[in-house]
């Protein structure tokens, strides 16, 4: 194809936003209100829904090569490949999502079982959807510039989902009544059918598909590439840090209806972490040109750690709440738009020291351990808050709760964020240079096969 019918326009490119945007409440509305919502409204107990995020989230990691292998091999239609698995996923992922949310409350008996069975299904409905999204940019262009020009738009489509929902949904449902959450569930899955189907059928698979065989790799292959020293060393940080900021995000809702007293102010102090973010997102990609990706993302995760760290000097102020959350959230800023490209990094290094390209492979390993670390950090307020004496189905809770709660929202970011930025500071040792190299060792066909 010529170079400029591989550029993607205006239009096109707000599609691919929409169809970004209708990706994100699912995930986001479930960390965030789905405990909250099953222990108070429905009256079900937060040890056993702990259970259930813990075990669901390390099995549904199997889902993701499967999946992948299923969409391979589905065929290429006048609408493309992906284009048509993201606007059937999405149909039967909303239709599991309601059912996930109220068919306990809809059913008399086996409410357990009912959430149980949904939640497993989410898990693979979901996977439909997004791996058929995060399919579409390598087959929409082949132009690099246009590639990282999609990246961004995607990146910025997540932050603005995520934070949107952040701000409008505890003003939705600060009430805490069932109405008020059929209220923010059915408006959002309305939001997801419009946005994710109106933005695959506005988007275009430019890339041919070239019936060439894609390497494969056995489930021994997949355990060397994770023990690969910079491979491990980036998920077990990516693992620690995101536990630690995954178990905040579920504790919020607990922590503004019960230790500030308003859920509401949630919505503020989320309109402030999307503000603060966008800075550090800007200066991020300058910064790491000149002193590299190693300092900028440690600097990141330090700064992130600070945030908490003041918050909980007084952790009912709200002052504190505001200051620690820009703060925060300027460190994750800086972090963010480098995971992929150290993800990048790390797969050089894997076909430079073993002499297979491991795209697929440490793409299939992230998602399993982001799957693992959303299971332990969904589980983890759930456990506290039964630990703590947490009273289902109550408004008025034991004074002993808001310790639990604080530990999950304040102390769990400040410890695992300490760690994860020792491990990857002390652990991870490849720079540009290394990486240039490497790459040119590659390109000459003289990789160090250790």
């Amino acid at each position: 194809m010529n170079e400029k019918s591989q550029k993607i326009g205006i239009g096109e490119s707000f599609c691919y936003l929409l169809a970004n945007l209708g990706n994100i409440p699912l995930m986001t509305l479930l960390s965030t209100f789905f405990l909250i919502f099953y222990t108070n409204v429905v009256g079900l107990d937060p040890g056993a829904l702990a259970t259930l995020f813990l075990i669901s989230k390390v099995v549904d990691g199997i889902s993701d090569p499967v999946m992948g292998f299923v969409l391979d091999k589905f065929p290429v239609t006048k609408m493309g490949k992906f284009r048509p698995m993201l606007i059937l996923g999405t149909v039967i992922c909303v239709a599991n999502y309601i059912l996930l949310w109220f068919g306990a409350v809809w059913s008399p008996v086996g409410k357990y079982v009912i959430v149980y069975v949904t939640y497993l299904l989410l898990g693979w409905t979901f996977d439909i959807m997004d791996i058929s999204l995060n399919s579409l940019l390598p087959v929409m262009t082949a132009d690099n510039k246009e590639r990282n020009k999609l990246s961004l738009i995607k990146s910025v489509g997540y932050m603005i989902g995520g934070m949107g929902l952040s701000i409008v949904g505890p003003i939705i449902v600060a009430s805490g009544t069932l109405e008020s959450y059929y209220m923010l569930i059915f408006g959002a899955m309305v939001v997801v059918l419009i946005c994710s189907i109106g933005g695959a059928l506005g988007v275009k698979e430019r890339v041919a598909f070239e019936g060439t065989e894609e390497e494969k790799y056995k489930f021994k292959d997949l355990i060397g590439i994770l023990l690969t020293k910079p491979v491990f060393v980036a998920f077990a940080t990516s693992l620690i840090t995101t536990v630690g900021t995954g178990t905040a995000m579920g504790a919020n809702a607990y922590y503004f209806t019960y230790i500030m007293g308003d859920m509401a102010l949630f919505a503020g102090v989320s309109g402030i972490s999307m503000i603060a973010m966008v800075p550090g997102m800007v200066l991020s990609p300058l910064l790491a040109n000149k002193y590299g990706k190693k300092i900028v993302y440690v600097s990141g995760l330090i700064i992130a750690v600070v945030g908490p760290a003041i918050r909980i000097l007084s952790p009912t102020s709200l002052t504190l709440a505001y200051v620690g959350t820009a703060i925060a959230s300027l460190g994750a800023g800086f972090g963010m738009p480098l995971l992929y490209g150290i993800q990048a990094d790390n797969t050089t290094y894997v076909q430079y020291t073993t002499g297979k390209r491991a795209e697929a492979a440490v793409a299939s390993l992230s998602s399993f351990l982001a799957k693992v670390s959303q299971g332990i950090s969904g589980a983890l307020p759930g456990y506290m808050l039964a630990l703590f004496g947490f009273v289902t189905g109550s408004m008025e809770q034991p004074e002993s709760i808001n310790i639990g709660i604080i530990i999950c929202v304040l102390v769990f970011p400040i410890v695992l964020g300490i760690l994860g930025s020792l491990i990857f500071g002390v652990g991870y040792k490849l720079d540009k240079k290394q990486i240039d190299e490497m790459a040119l060792a590659i390109a000459e066909g003289k990789m160090k096969v250790e």
